[in-house]
Order: C-alpha cells, then sequence, then structure tokens
C-alpha cells in the first residue's frame, strides 16, 4: 500500500524535512490509499476461499491491526489521561466501532457456527449479549471441542 518514501514519513515523529505541501500530499494520498485498501481487505474476506483467508487473516494479523486502531500501549494510555481533547477524539471514533463490532459478534448466526454447544452456554448465561458471551467462552476452551 504504501511507498518506502511515504512509509518514511509516516514513521517520522515530527515531520521534520518535509514541507507543509508534501504533507498535505502525504496525507491525502494515505487516507486514499487505507480507505482502498480496507475496501480491498473486505473484498478478499468476501470472495477468497476458506484456506486462503486462513492465511491472510489470521490471529496474529489482525490482532496486530485491531491493536493499533485500539491503541492499547501503556504509552497511549497514559497520554490520554493527561489530554482530555485527545481522549475524546478518540472515544468519538471508537465507540460507534466498539458498538458495531460486539453487535457483530453478538448475531446468533455467528454464534451457532463459532460455538455450536453455545447454547449450553447461553441457558447458563443468558441476558443481553448471550451470543456474545457463547463465542467468548468457546473461545477459551479452544478448539478440542470441535462438533
Amino acid at each position: 500500500m504504501l511507498g518506502n518514501s511515504m512509509r518514511k514519513y509516516v514513521m517520522s515523529e515530527n515531520k521534520n524535512g518535509y514541507s507543509k505541501a508534501v504533507q498535505s500530499v502525504y496525507n491525502s494520498r494515505i487516507k486514499t490509499y487505507a480507505k482502498q485498501a480496507l475496501q480491498d481487505l473486505a473484498l478478499l474476506a468476501e470472495k477468497l476461499p476458506e484456506d486462503q483467508q486462513t492465511e491472510i487473516f489470521n490471529e496474529k494479523d489482525t490482532w496486530q491491526l485491531l491493536r493499533a486502531i485500539l491503541k492499547q500501549s501503556s504509552e497511549e494510555m497514559t497520554r490520554l489521561h493527561q489530554d482530555r481533547e485527545l481522549t475524546k477524539k478518540k472515544r468519538e471514533r471508537l465507540l460507534p466501532f466498539c458498538y458495531n463490532l460486539i453487535t457483530l459478534l453478538n448475531d446468533s448466526n455467528l454464534a451457532h457456527l463459532l460455538a455450536p454447544v453455545g447454547d449450553r452456554y447461553m441457558i447458563k448465561e443468558g441476558g443481553h449479549l448471550a451470543h456474545l458471551k457463547a463465542i467468548y467462552y468457546r473461545s477459551l476452551n479452544g478448539r478440542e471441542d470441535q462438533e
């Protein structure tokens, strides 16, 4: 997605050595390229066979992406505690993302696919997020309980 020069720009902390015009061009391109990359990833997730998806959308790589989006490092948390405006912006961006993710994971069809033994969890736990709980509890059990 990013060429070497744009990757170097993104990695630079203070953007010294880049004129305002170059920064503006790079920032615009980064948004365009990133949005296109996300659309392309969604297309791959929809159309590729499962064996190819397993190689691309694995736990390690998707975890890195989600963790980066949520920015759960201790340094980031310290910065958020010190900067109320940044905290507000992050909250406004992440709350809808998290809501949509939870809603997606709480889908009954997905729960029955991922946690076919989920009925015993849902009966035990029940409640508003029963399907999400079933997926969560099944993930704790690991892969040994395949049905």
